[in-house]
């Protein structure tokens, strides 16, 4: 059945590396006031992160580049070596991040496979380490809402807050 959108009217949601600026961004980024972000001289950056921050309820945000480096940041930021993170089969950082929790943090994956991306809090708390010197501290739960394999399903709120009720 033919369209009646262009496909120059398609968004296009596969990666965040695919995006294209269009010429009124590009001329936008051209007239932007630039400054050096290591010293917290960019306006721009500093008005994102201020901007998130508040959005967020936060004390402050941080920009990053891509989802990857804000799931490595985050992973870094909770774990230790040694650390676990619990997570779905066919999460991003289990599947499309060559291997950085391990590289870059030290801590060991434990994929479960939910359903369609989702796990439940039953799952999560059968795979919840016991106290013991000879395993993984299970230190963090990754709850992705995923638009790569499985399909773009949210997860529910309150299925989140069960989730974190089990691992308090």
């Amino acid at each position: 059945m033919p369209s009646n959108h262009s496909k120059s009217e398609w968004i296009d949601l596969r990666s965040d590396t695919v995006t294209q600026p269009s010429a009124t961004m590009r001329e936008a980024i051209a007239n932007a006031p630039v400054g050096d972000d290591v010293y917290g001289e960019d306006p721009s950056i500093n008005a994102l992160q201020e901007k998130v921050a508040t959005i967020m309820g936060k004390e402050a945000a941080l920009y990053v580049a891509s989802g990857t480096m804000s799931n490595q940041v985050a992973l870094k930021s909770l774990t230790v070596p040694g650390d676990e993170v619990i997570c779905d089969y066919n999460c991003h950082i289990f599947n499309y991040e060559s291997g950085a929790a391990a590289a870059l943090s030290g801590a060991q994956l434990n994929p479960l496979l939910g359903d369609h991306g989702l796990l439940t809090p039953e799952q999560v708390e059968a795979a919840l380490r016991p106290v013991n010197d000879h395993f993984a501290i299970s230190r963090v739960v990754a709850l992705e809402n995923t638009h790569n394999r499985a399909g773009g399903v949210i997860y529910p709120l309150e299925r989140i807050h069960a989730i974190s009720h089990v691992v308090q």
